[in-house]
Parts: structure tokens; C-alpha cells; sequence
């Protein structure tokens, strides 16, 4: 059964986008992941529990809309905050098949990071 790192890290290598928005449900950061904006904590945890039939690749949970204004950032600075909260949760984290995890997805996001640079 996969935690909530394991399920945010394969969102990452997959190429999905860590918003700073946090889930109203379960408080996990948001993501951005072809084209919407979901919680993919959620919707695995739904898939998994059985009460709906699992969630369609691109079903996106619904969530708060971003205020109108907020800029686009670019992808290298989203990439980067990023893994600095890749990082932040490294340090928390006491199982080591999670930092495992995590660390690969850092180690792939410095790959990328320095693939756009």
C-alpha cells in the first residue's frame, strides 16, 4: 500500500506540477496534472477504499479555483520549489524506503532542473 510521499513522488516523475494550494480533504499539496488541478492523495485513497470505482487517469477532485491574478511561474521555478519541499520532507521523514523514494524524485528533479538550464 503506498503512502502519501510515494503517491505525490510518482505524480512528480510523471510530470505532474506540486501546487502551493493544500487539499481541503486531507491537506496534502495539490496538483497540477495534465491540465488539472487534483489531489492525487485523494484519489488514489478513493480508488483504493472501494466505495467509488477508482478514479479515471484524468478525473480531476474538485478544488478552490487560484485567485484571478496569480501568474504563471515559469517551470525551471516551480521545479525548484519543488524539490525544496521534496527536501523539507526528506528531513521529516522517518521510514527509509520513504526517503528512498523521495530522494530518487529529487535526484530526477535536479536531472530536469538541469535539462532546462
Amino acid at each position: 500500500m503506498k503512502g502519501e510521499d510515494e503517491i505525490m513522488a510518482d505524480c512528480l516523475l510523471k510530470g505532474g506540477k506540486m501546487l502551493s494550494t493544500s487539499c481541503p480533504s486531507c491537506g496534502c499539496p495539490l496538483f497540477e496534472y495534465k491540465g488539472e488541478t487534483l489531489c492525487v492523495v485523494c484519489r488514489e485513497m478513493r480508488g483504493r477504499e472501494g466505495r467509488e470505482q477508482p478514479a479515471p487517469a484524468g478525473e480531476a477532485i474538485p478544488v478552490q479555483e487560484e485567485p484571478a491574478g496569480t501568474e504563471i511561474r515559469p517551470l525551471a521555478g516551480t521545479l525548484e520549489e519543488t524539490l525544496i519541499v521534496l527536501s523539507l520532507r526528506i528531513r521529516e521523514e522517518p521510514d527509509p524506503e520513504r526517503v528512498m523514494i523521495l530522494m530518487n524524485s529529487l535526484k530526477r528533479g535536479i536531472e530536469a532542473l538541469r535539462l532546462l538550464g
